[in-house]
């Protein structure tokens, strides 16, 4: 899949359609960030299993890096960066002398991989936020 920013917006939302299916609601907001976290959790047992799919962890990486990716663009000013390879689009935040860059798929893909003890998404999200609003290193107060 080819991602830019003619295409980002469209792929967050299809999760939010399909969220909206199972009955819940996904409004790109700091507090979605949670819900995200929490579906990901009922998951949680199919992704560890030896035979899940990896066509569909890698469907399940891609639609809520999109999402995760847009919420914190909107929502903390990231801007996209995007690579040949969507698996390494990042985004870029104002910080310091030369920016925060931070990458949504590839935590989204340790998150799905290796659990929530280490890698909630909800917390990932308050880490940056926090981050951004305390005062780069080195910087004169």
């Amino acid at each position: 899949m080819t991602l830019d920013e003619t295409n980002i917006a469209d792929y967050a939302e299809t999760l939010v359609v399909q969220v909206r299916a199972g009955g819940r609601d996904l409004d790109y907001s700091e507090a979605s960030v949670s819900v995200v976290e929490e579906l990901l959790r009922v998951s949680d047992p199919l992704f560890q299993m030896e035979q899940f799919p990896e066509k569909q962890r890698n469907l399940v990486i891609f639609y809520n890096g999109c999402y995760v990716g847009e919420v914190m663009a909107r929502m903390l000013g990231g801007v996209w960066h995007f690579a040949p390879n969507w698996y390494d689009a990042s985004l870029i935040f104002p910080y310091g002398d030369g920016g925060l860059q931070v990458f949504p798929f590839q935590k989204v893909h340790r998150r799905i991989t290796e659990g929530p003890e280490q890698h909630d998404l909800a917390a990932y999200y308050q880490g940056l936020k926090d981050k951004l609003a305390a005062p780069p290193p080195g910087a004169s107060g």
